[in-house]
């Protein structure tokens, strides 16, 4: 049996390897895990072309829903006629409900080069600040450093706490160096990049670690060894079972 009495586990984009990705009915089974262990999830939205924020992964809906059209490109209300393996593609508004209760939800904010940093920001004030989001535990994630400056220079956003994502070996050298500059509080990094002295390393300048994504049992309890703060997983119920 895995412990997990000193590491947040972490269900990737509600549990994707158990329930259909960032959709209600897989957040209402991550809710469900709770009881067994679950601390909480990680997620994912997105600007549409309207400036709503959209619980959605990929740029465009190629992968999950079978059409070229992007995000960015569709109103939500275009959104909402397409069907992610027949379930609806949600805004970030209306799902808060079903996030209460969770310890800790790692929230990332997907970007590309059309981003339109001023739309995005004037969404996540509105959705996150006055909101039944403010309430809840979350730390936004991104791995794109100007809207973490944005962010950190924004009044009613800078308190929210931030991590920054990590994916290549060339970001990870001056990782610790750059979230603290941009006022993040944590390091969200793949895990194949992880080792002992980083994760130390990170601690020693009191930065948390969030280690994505990990469905190997063995490698798991590798990363709770080297004392990794939360580890993101596809199989959250997997896992609290073995």
């Amino acid at each position: 049996m895995i412990n997990f009495e000193r590491t947040l586990l972490l269900g990737h984009r509600g549990a994707r390897g158990e329930a259909v990705e960032n959709t209600l009915i897989g957040f209402q089974y991550a809710q469900r895990l709770k009881a067994r262990g679950l601390t909480g999830i990680e997620f994912d939205v997105q600007l549409s072309a309207d400036g709503h924020l959209v619980v959605f992964h990929d740029d465009d809906l190629a992968r999950m829903c079978g059409q070229q059209s992007r995000i960015d490109q569709l109103s939500m209300a275009e959104i909402r006629r397409h069907r992610q393996f027949e379930h609806q593609i949600v805004e970030l508004t209306s799902i808060a409900p079903v996030l209460n209760g969770f310890t800790y939800i790692e929230l990332e904010i997907k970007t590309h080069s059309r981003t339109d940093y001023a739309k995005l920001i004037k969404a996540l004030t509105h959705d996150l600040i006055h909101s039944p989001f403010a309430t809840l535990p979350i730390a936004l994630t991104s791995f794109d450093v100007e809207l973490h400056a944005r962010l950190q220079s924004n009044k009613l956003l800078n308190h929210i706490p931030r991590g920054l994502l990590i994916r290549t070996p060339e970001t990870l050298m001056m990782a610790t160096n750059t979230a603290i500059k941009l006022g993040c509080v944590q390091l969200g990094i793949h895990y194949p990049l992880l080792s002992q002295s980083f994760i130390k390393h990170s601690h020693r300048y009191g930065l948390p670690v969030s280690a994505w994504t990990v469905n190997d049992v063995d490698t798991i309890k590798q990363l709770i060894k080297w004392q990794t703060d939360v580890i993101i997983t596809d199989f959250p119920s997997y896992l609290l079972t073995n």
